[in-house]
């Protein structure tokens, strides 16, 4: 919600000057606001004996 991204991912802590600056710095708190809720869905999801074994993502070959 706003009021999680503006509380802990600082959303209303900007100080910029230009469009393209606060264009950033949004951009950036929604995809580490997007990061954190994708961890706690998927630790929330998780059985308790495989929180710490399975790793967050997935790696690719």
């Amino acid at each position: 919600s706003f009021e999680t991204a503006k509380n802990e991912l600082g959303l209303d802590h900007n100080e910029t000057r230009s469009w393209h600056g606060w264009h950033r710095h949004v951009s950036l708190v929604m995809l580490a606001f997007a990061l954190l809720a994708a961890i706690r869905h998927r630790t929330n999801a998780l059985p308790c004996s495989k929180k710490q074994t399975q790793p967050l993502v997935p790696v690719q070959s």
